[in-house]
């Protein structure tokens, strides 16, 4: 055993990060098992992470980074290219941000206080200024395997102390320790951003939550790629359902977002998605049978009890986990017992079915117009009748829960796209689902048309923002569909066409018709998307600066729904521009930005970095993001990243 290891239990002892019996443990741990002596404290439950990472930013004099930090980041690949991988990977090393204005780069690493790290960053980076961070040991690595090597499951053996939380809070309610409003608070308050950390709002959500420490089955090894290859089938069998056309995946990806949210492992999650995507096969008919519709109808009552384990006898042959087949079968209990099969009650419900009963009447409410209430609702109106319906029929803390989870997801497509609708047209159902699943993991609000007569009536109940049109079309093809849009009112909606005719006559006729562009068939698909973006980016631009539309895709909400940092981040990431106007009670404040970087600020007579940094103290009241607002002057010349690690470090301060 390494002096190294001795010296850092011993300064920790000193500084009452860890006691005596901890502090012999954690020796005794790694003795045993060799290797890192944070990973042996945490494993020898001397201290949880987040208290052990405190300590050590603490005696470091920097801050920290948590696993969960870094198994959400969403890094740059120029960022990345900062630091070769050999010797991330040969010094534990890693680059979370870099600062082009000053040459600066951040990275986490075991010992920011070794002198060695910082100037062999310097010299491999070429940076001028390198600031390191405190984290894991075997964080690092896992983010190393994941960004570097693409290993997608590297965080699936480092993180267990936030599931071992979760399920220890369950246990305790089960036991009926904590009244309701404390478990509402457990579930629905995030952790405090008083912790000397990199910033609560740092990294963007990229992974899920980690499967417990133990041998990963063929399943769940690899059921990232079973959901995908699922939700392409599902789309395709959806794909004569009308309005519920990916009614499923679209259920599956509200599963999988409430799941992240709680804080189930992996494994627990995959089977819950998987739930989502089986939930409706079989069940065919005049009604569709959500938990709320067969609360209040009886006729649809009638149908999901002859129905409702349809999905598991079509797959009895498969062994489908034990998580997937409760979620589907108990989806119609109710929270007050009087669902069926078994009249289960609140919490002897599985946790599967009462997440999946939420995502499943939320999407029918917001995607499908023959809801019972005949029209397509929007988030807030979807919510209150779900919330109606708690304590009844859903579980009152998951409603809490889901409410935050639509709320903010919605507010961030809208920022980063408009919520721009695009109609894709293609005769192939395969294409049209893969589209489809592109551009709404995208954020966008998509639909599709096997047919150019089909696409001109969708188009006709309403306007689109992009058109992608194969131009191999029944009953005519897509440059008539073209020509014909005028007949609509959409003359003025770009097209695009995605298309196998590949003659030179062809892609000249669709150019002289006025297409935006003409890509031919096959094109790898993430890069077709990417053009997409691109060409809703430029035209939202275009709109914006057009008189009598200032008000062109813009976005308003609470701070409640989506915080100041959140908000920094989602503008500065998606490099949008605009006037983010503030308000609470008697404080209000103005944040410009232009393609992402913030340029001028203002909070009562101050002004520049300082009224940034005093709206970051804003943690209620209002928001609105006008995009048609450019500022004149830049004032701030530092980045977004670096503004708000100064301005949370200062928040932070100010709380001690």
């Amino acid at each position: 055993m390494g002096q190294d290891a001795k010296q850092t239990v011993r300064r920790l002892f000193e500084a009452k990060v860890i006691d005596e019996r901890g502090s012999r443990a954690a020796l005794q741990c790694m003795k045993e098992r060799g290797g890192d002596i944070e990973e042996a404290l945490i494993e020898s439950r001397a201290v949880g992470e987040e208290a052990l990472l405190k300590g050590l930013a603490k005696l470091y004099r920097t801050r920290f980074v948590s696993t969960e930090k870094l198994r959400r980041a969403d890094i740059p690949r120029g960022v990345l290219d900062k630091l070769p991988a050999k010797i991330a990977t040969k010094y534990t090393l890693f680059p979370i941000l870099f600062d082009p204005a000053q040459n600066a780069l951040s990275l986490v690493c075991r010992d920011p206080s070794d002198l060695t790290l910082e100037q062999i960053a310097r010299q491999t980076t070429g940076v001028r200024h390198v600031r390191l961070f405190v984290a894991r040991p075997a964080a690092i690595r896992a983010a190393i395997s994941k960004f570097y090597k693409g290993d997608i499951h590297a965080f699936a053996n480092v993180d267990k102390a936030g599931i071992a939380e979760y399920q220890q809070m369950m246990d305790v309610y089960e036991r009926q320790l904590l009244d309701e409003d404390q478990i509402v608070t457990s579930l629905t308050k995030e952790r405090s951003p008083s912790e000397r950390m990199i910033t609560p709002r740092e990294m963007e959500e990229s992974a899920a939550r980690t499967l417990p420490k133990r041998a990963a089955s063929p399943m769940e090894a690899t059921h990232g790629m079973t959901v995908g290859i699922l939700r392409v089938m599902l789309s395709l069998l959806e794909s004569d359902r009308g309005e519920l056309t990916g009614h499923s995946v679209q259920t599956s990806q509200l599963v999988h977002k409430m799941c992240r949210r709680i804080g189930l492992a992996e494994s627990e999650t995959f089977s819950v998605v998987l739930s989502a995507l089986l939930h409706d096969i079989g069940k065919g008919g005049p009604y569709h049978l959500t938990a709320l519709n067969v609360a209040e109808w009886e006729g649809h009552r009638s149908s999901a009890e002859k129905k409702y384990d349809t999905p598991l006898r079509l797959f009895e042959s498969l062994t489908l986990p034990e998580a997937t087949v409760q979620a589907v079968r108990h989806m119609y209990e109710r929270f007050d017992g009087s669902g069926f099969p078994l009249g289960l009650r609140g919490k002897d419900i599985p946790l599967g079915a009462r997440v999946l009963a939420l995502a499943d009447v939320y999407a029918d409410l917001t995607e499908n117009s023959r809801n019972p209430y005949r029209q397509v609702l929007g988030i807030e109106e979807a919510l209150a009748i779900i919330d109606k319906a708690k304590e009844v029929v859903f579980d009152p803390h998951l409603v809490e829960l889901f409410r935050g989870v639509v709320a903010g997801n919605a507010l961030k497509q809208k920022i980063l796209t408009g919520a721009k609708k695009v109609l894709v047209v293609d005769s192939d159902p395969e294409q049209c689902a893969v589209l489809d699943l592109q551009l709404t993991s995208r954020g966008f609000k998509t639909r599709t048309a096997r047919r150019a007569d089909r696409a001109l009536e969708m188009l006709s109940e309403g306007p689109f923002d992009l058109i992608i049109a194969e131009v191999e079309l029944e009953p005519f093809d897509g440059f008539e569909l073209k020509g014909r849009l005028s007949q609509v009112g959409q003359a003025g909606v770009p097209l695009v066409y995605y298309t196998s005719r590949a003659d030179a006559q062809d892609v000249e006729r669709g150019f002289e018709l006025g297409a935006k562009d003409y890509i031919i068939k096959p094109s790898r698909i993430d890069i077709f998307v990417a053009k997409i973006q691109g060409y809703l980016a430029a035209r939202s631009d275009e709109r914006a600066s057009e008189p009598g539309d200032a008000a062109a895709g813009g976005v308003s909400g609470s701070l409640k729904e989506m915080s100041l940092p959140d908000l920094v981040q989602i503008i500065a990431h998606g490099r949008k521009s605009g006037l983010l106007r503030l308000k609470s009670g008697d404080a209000s404040g103005e944040i410009y930005f232009v393609k992402g970087d913030i340029y001028a600020a203002k909070e009562g007579e101050k002004t520049g970095e300082e009224a940034f940094f005093e709206l970051l103290k804003l943690t209620d009241g209002s928001f609105s993001l006008n995009p048609s607002v450019r500022a004149q002057v830049r004032e701030i010349e530092v980045t977004a990243e670096m503004l708000l690690l100064e301005g949370l470090r200062r928040v932070d301060e100010g709380n001690r």
